[in-house]
């Protein structure tokens, strides 16, 4: 065997070290600052600076502006954060409820929260992080781990711990402390040198810097967080906050109560909706949008059920038909057509059209040819009757220049997304991106023949077009709709998981789809067969009433 390793970087930079050569000293060969760098996907897996390399490697830097970074800073920041309160308070039950734009806001229980608490947390943060102390990771044994969070009292971390079907866990330590955060975490303490923390309605917001370094003037999307609280609340009412409180519950055959509990929370808020829309008398088009996977094709066609019983005549449009020309489609970075700009769709077309039929005039609907890119004209003609309301659902409905000559009060509006609920433990909560990716995973790969390799790649540019023109709009909309189900997880391991092995090392998403699978390893399976055929996550798993 050779005691020479090659080892590759990601600008096509080689060099040769000694077998079993820790990474950090090998990116200290041929970098002068390191500071920037948070942890390091080696052979497509990620790693941490200490892993010693036994084969020829390629290595990329993780750095704060990729999902991973962001994920690395955010889980050394919060170990920061954990080491401030216990040092301060002692014990401190921590309770995050929402990620908003990276920005994560969480509560501090049975603390009243004052201005001068949230100084003295600050500043020991930075004490902390001025240190730059040293974080080690160690794999530990469930019964050691058990003793240890035992004695810190965290309870969460405990509920976890009783259903996990592995001998060993991953903890971080740090000046006598202890903890995990299901991610890998950076070297030491001074790598999260920008943050904030704010108080925020009935906690506080741990700010993190944006792409460029800069911690956001203010707290933006408001409503967003006020959909997270409500159903923070409403989780807490029933029991039901945790993975463990989920896992517990399936174990003892309560599968069915946690399903109908669940689909009651999607009707409940169904109804108040209808509700909201009969109050505005003069609706004649409501505006569907959400990320994608959020579940929008079941919900538009469950609010028209709705909305036929309250005697409305519901009227389906899609965006989709409004795609411009094949040959007027504006192309992306990579030179391939972007279909996520809101300048792919015919603007003009969708105005005209929507301010016609508010005025009462009788349209000529299109369709979309995708196969070969351009819309037909085939005799769909409509003309809005008395008790007539257009559904109209896209990832673009809430944008206002698609319905700037339509009056205010003709339209209504209403965001979608998995706002997810459940905590893996207090400082962790279930990222609304990861369902939705095994969302479009599952029915991608059931529905479109899409490979799982074919997901992720097209899942950057996916965020990318939602950052851009979804997420700006949400306190646009008059009503916030969670499509997210407390037991989906333990159903998408069943689906997803097969899925995420069939990704190998040489895939450049190998890491993610390990983190996936890991993720889920988290939950106990749930059988399907109680879930109604109306819920929206048969649009992902199948065997829905539904089209999809």
């Amino acid at each position: 065997m050779s005691n020479k390793i090659t080892v590759t970087f990601d600008d096509s930079r080689k060099i040769e070290v000694d077998y079993k050569t820790k990474a950090i000293d090998v990116i200290k060969m041929v970098e002068n600052d390191v500071s920037d760098i948070l942890a390091l996907n080696i052979n497509n897996e990620l790693r941490s600076f200490n892993y010693e390399l036994v084969k020829d490697s390629t290595i990329k830097y993780i750095k704060y502006n990729s999902a991973d970074g962001y994920r690395v800073y955010s889980g050394t920041l919060k170990m920061v954060l954990y080491m401030a309160l216990t040092s301060i308070f002692s014990e401190a039950d921590v309770e995050f409820i929402a990620t908003i734009k990276k920005d994560q806001y969480f509560l501090l229980n049975d603390i009243n929260i004052t201005d001068e608490k949230v100084a003295k947390i600050k500043e020991k943060m930075q004490e902390i992080i001025d240190k730059d102390l040293p974080i080690v990771k160690k794999v530990v044994p469930i019964e050691e781990a058990t003793v240890l969070y035992s004695a810190a009292n965290n309870s969460d971390k405990l509920k976890n711990l009783d259903n996990k079907l592995k001998s060993y866990i991953t903890m971080y330590f740090c000046d006598g402390m202890y903890n995990n955060f299901n991610t890998a975490l950076a070297p030491s303490t001074g790598y999260v040198k920008k943050f904030d923390l704010r108080r925020y309605k009935e906690g506080l917001v741990l700010m993190f810097p944006n792409n460029e370094g800069y911690i956001k003037d203010k707290i933006s999307y408001v409503s967003l967080y006020d959909a997270y609280i409500e159903f923070n609340k409403l989780n807490e009412t029933f029991g039901m906050s945790t993975i463990g409180d989920l896992n517990k519950n399936i174990l003892q055959g309560k599968t069915n109560d946690i399903i109908q509990v669940a689909e009651a929370i999607h009707d409940r808020k169904l109804v108040e909706l209808v509700q909201s829309i009969e109050k505005r008398k003069n609706i004649k088009m409501i505006l569907i949008s959400g990320p994608s996977s959020s579940g929008k094709t079941t919900f538009a066609q469950k609010l028209g059920v709705q909305l036929k019983l309250t005697g409305y005549n519901p009227i389906t449009i899609s965006m989709d038909n409004y795609f411009k020309e094949r040959k007027d489609t504006p192309l992306g970075d990579d030179g391939k057509y972007n279909f996520e700009t809101v300048d792919a769709l015919d603007i003009d077309l969708f105005n005209s059209q929507m301010k016609d039929l508010i005025d009462g005039k009788t349209v000529e609907l299109p369709e979309f040819d995708f196969l070969v890119g351009e819309k037909r004209y085939k005799g769909n003609y409509l003309k809005l009757e008395k008790n007539d309301v257009m559904i109209i659902e896209g990832i673009h409905a809430l944008n206002p220049i698609l319905t700037k000559f339509t009056p205010d009060e003709n339209k209504y509006k209403v965001y979608i997304a998995p706002i997810t609920t459940l905590n893996i433990d207090g400082y962790t909560k279930i990222s609304s991106s990861d369902t939705r990716l095994l969302r479009r995973m599952v029915r991608d790969y059931t529905t479109r023949g899409h490979s799982v390799q074919r997901t992720f790649e097209l899942w950057n540019n996916v965020k990318k077009g939602e950052e851009e023109y979804i997420f700006p709009f949400v306190d646009d909309a008059d009503f916030i709709y969670n499509s997210s189900l407390n037991y989906e997880p333990s159903v998408m391991k069943t689906f997803a998981q097969p899925l995420l092995l069939q990704l190998d090392s040489s895939s450049e998403f190998y890491s993610e789809a390990r983190r996936l699978y890991f993720y889920l390893n988290n939950f106990i399976p749930l059988e399907t067969g109680n879930i109604p055929i109306n819920s929206i996550i048969r649009e992902f798993i199948g065997s829905g009433c539904f089209n999809r």
